[in-house]
């Protein structure tokens, strides 16, 4: 089944936007991997295709992922090889308990959604900072520009070592060698690199944060708020680009909900990757009056 999106109105708009053919499939899909530490909130979950045709994903972009007996979720893709898609999941909901805690064999696929994160143009060094399931957008991100960028630092930030969800299933088979890897928890542990939240990372550096040509950043709201407040702060915002979440309803663009707050954006068709130069008004609205994202 496809399904038009529904930006691809008019001969303009499917010419300037569509490139003539912009396509969301339904895609049924089997569990072929679960992996999760006991007891943990967060699983990696690999999921493949069934039919012949699928759809092929690029970093930043999503899918609604469909639950028989429960809802559809939008779910950020992790990784895309082959026919194989990669999910992180944490606990939140009744369906992505379901999915933690028990995946179904069988899952429905309706993808891609949104638009691909901006790749790096002229950048030599870059540095990605994803929190908690924030981390799922960048991963695929760094393991595309691996090859042309110079130096890239992935920070994988959580707030107990049982959060970290095992990435190893990703970073085995993705391409993933000229990239350096930290890990940032909040709670002491004998494994981690660095102690603290990812803004203690970003503080912790200070003016180092001017050497890197592109920030990207990925995780909870809290999070972006206050990352945009430093940015901004060091006139660096033309430097930054964050990874928004905001309420997804049908993730085809029809519905309007997840307009991203103080913009005229859609998520699911714009989004999610945004320059933070274009967000004065989200900040203002989220971040300083804040608008609750429900």
């Amino acid at each position: 089944m496809y399904i038009l999106r529904s930006y691809c109105r008019g001969r303009r708009y499917f010419e300037e936007y569509c490139g003539g053919l912009a396509l969301t499939t339904y895609v049924p899909a089997k569990l072929v991997k679960h992996v999760r530490k006991p007891v943990s909130p967060v699983a990696v979950l690999v999921y493949k295709a069934l039919t012949a045709k699928f759809f092929m994903s690029l970093p930043g972009h999503f899918c609604m992922l469909w639950v028989p007996g429960y809802e559809a979720i939008p779910l950020s893709i992790a990784y895309q090889e082959g026919a194989h898609y990669y999910f992180i999941v944490k606990k939140r909901g009744l369906t992505t308990s379901k999915l933690v805690e028990d995946p179904p064999q069988y899952v429905g696929l309706i993808g891609p959604a949104g638009s691909s994160i901006p790749m790096p143009t002229a950048e030599k060094r870059v540095l990605l900072l994803g929190g908690g399931v924030g981390i799922a957008p960048l991963i695929y991100f760094a393991s595309r520009i691996a090859n042309y960028v110079e130096n890239v630092t992935l920070v994988y930030g959580v707030r107990s070592f049982n959060e970290l969800a095992k990435l190893d299933e990703i970073l085995n088979v993705g391409k993933f060698n000229n990239i350096k890897f930290l890990i940032a928890v909040e709670e002491a542990h004998e494994n981690v690199v660095f102690k603290g939240t990812l803004i203690d990372f970003v503080t912790r550096i200070g003016d180092e944060i001017k050497e890197y040509d592109k920030v990207y950043a990925s995780g909870p709201q809290i999070f972006l708020c206050k990352l945009y407040e430093i940015f901004d702060k060091m006139k660096l915002l033309d430097r930054l680009v964050l990874v928004l979440e905001t309420y997804v309803r049908c993730g085809l663009g029809f519905c309007g909900r997840c307009t991203v707050p103080g913009t005229e954006k859609l998520l699911c068709r714009d989004g999610p990757a945004f320059p933070a130069r274009l967000l004065r008004n989200w900040f203002l609205r989220v971040c300083v009056k804040g608008d609750r994202i429900e």
